[in-house]
C-alpha cells in the first residue's frame, strides 16, 4: 500500500487558522486566501496516482474529529482517506499534541506499513535527514498556492510513486 500523508493548515490553505472554543467553523486569517483553496491543486496532482490512499495528519483530526475532517475534503479525495495518524482510542492518544508531527507519522508508519509514503506538510521540525526524501515541504503562508511547492510535490510524487 502506498500512503501519503495530508497536513491541511499551511497545505491546503495558509497557516493562519484560528479556532476558539465553541466556534463550529474556524477562521482563516490570511487575506485573498479561503480554507481547503487547494483541494483541487492536490487531487490534480495525485490523479497519477490511484493506488495512492491518504491518511489525514492534521490536528483537525483531533480537534473536529475523523468524519468531520474528512468531509472538507473533495469527494474524490475522501474516497481515497483510510485513516489518520490521531486514533483516540490509541494507546498514544494522550500525548499526540504534544509530538512532532514527523514522529506522529513515523507511529503510523510503524503501524501500517506501507510500501512507500509521502507527507505533504508545512512543518519540518524533528524530521530526520533520512526521511527527507519523503517530505514534501510546503511554505506555511501560501500552502500548495505556491507553484515551488506545487513543483515539489509533483516532483517528490513521482520519485517516491511512479
Amino acid at each position: 500500500m502506498d500512503l501519503i500523508y495530508l497536513d491541511f493548515d499551511g497545505v491546503l490553505h495558509p497557516s493562519a487558522v484560528w479556532y476558539e472554543y465553541g466556534m463550529r467553523e474556524p477562521r482563516l486569517r490570511a487575506s485573498g486566501h479561503e480554507l481547503f483553496e487547494s483541494l483541487s491543486v492536490l487531487e490534480a496532482a495525485i490523479a497519477r496516482y490511484p493506488a495512492l490512499k491518504i491518511v489525514l495528519s492534521t490536528t483537525w483530526v483531533q480537534t473536529f474529529g475523523f468524519d468531520q475532517a474528512r468531509e472538507r475534503l473533495t469527494e474524490a479525495l475522501q474516497l481515497r482517506v483510510i485513516g489518520a495518524t490521531y486514533d483516540p482510542d490509541s494507546p498514544d492518544a494522550w500525548r499526540f499534541s504534544r509530538m512532532r508531527r514527523y514522529d506522529t507519522i513515523a507511529l503510523d508508519v510503524a503501524r501500517r506499513k506501507p510500501a512507500r509514503w509521502l507527507a505533504v506538510d508545512d512543518d519540518a521540525i524533528g524530521w530526520p535527514a533520512s526521511e527527507s526524501e519523503a517530505l514534501a515541504l510546503v511554505p506555511a503562508a501560501l500552502g500548495l498556492t505556491c507553484p515551488d511547492a506545487q513543483a515539489l510535490l509533483h516532483y517528490r510524487l513521482a520519485a517516491r510513486f511512479s
